[in-house]
């Protein structure tokens, strides 16, 4: 019988943090980021509360880990989304896919919006909390915006305002219609943020072919 290896100091740290952070996303889960207490969630992790803060700040850092792990997840989803739409998919298709995987993932997760505006009004009164949590957030941002990049190219349609502004915008706007549904939730169409985003790229196309179509008539 081969004897298991034994972990070195680095990796026992590193499977700590990783239980560590897998609890508290129970915990904040169960509770919220307030009721939550940083002796529940080194329970639930099977350690003693001095663990959590031999690798964490605190219970807020110990939530942006959980945060940063959960927006990893969220752009892998993206990709994943992307990868199994056949190759010559239309933008319009491709962008309302993203749309409606944003849609699907809040009905099914609920609660994390919840959740992380409830950090968002705790962190608004710390600024440099509100920045790390902003940086992790922009993860999935830059993901959408590096989509946009790279099929509005393919498509050959030319945008009328930077990506990282349209990208802002279309993250901003899921984020809006994920609020207004847990407070009206008849009033939230599931398709609506796909509706809309096929709409707008249409009209994009649309506005980028006619001002093609104008230069070239400059031109003669």
């Amino acid at each position: 019988m081969v004897a298991a290896r034994r972990l070195t100091r680095a990796e026992q740290q590193a499977q700590t943090r990783a239980r560590l952070i897998d609890a508290a996303a129970k915990v904040f889960a169960r509770h919220g980021f307030q009721a939550a207490s940083v002796e529940e969630i080194a329970e639930e992790a099977g350690y003693s509360h001095g663990a959590v803060y031999s690798n964490f700040d605190g219970k807020a850092d110990l939530f942006l880990a959980v945060f940063e792990d959960y927006m990893a997840e969220r752009v892998r989803e993206l990709a994943e989304t992307q990868a199994v739409l056949p190759e010559d998919a239309t933008l319009e298709v491709r962008a309302r896919a993203l749309a409606d995987q944003w849609m699907d993932r809040f009905a099914r997760d609920r609660e994390s919006v919840a959740l992380h505006m409830e950090f968002i009004a705790h962190a608004d009164r710390d600024p440099e909390l509100a920045r790390r949590f902003g940086t992790r957030s922009s993860a999935m941002r830059e993901a959408v915006a590096r989509y946009i990049t790279h099929y509005q190219q393919e498509a050959g349609v030319e945008l009328t305002m930077p990506v990282d502004n349209l990208a802002l915008i279309l993250r901003a706007l899921g984020i809006g219609l994920a609020i207004e549904s847990l407070v009206s939730p008849d009033a939230v169409p599931h398709d609506l943020y796909g509706d809309f985003v096929e709409l707008l790229v249409s009209f994009l196309r649309e506005s980028s072919f006619a001002q093609r179509s104008r230069g070239k008539r400059a031109k003669r």
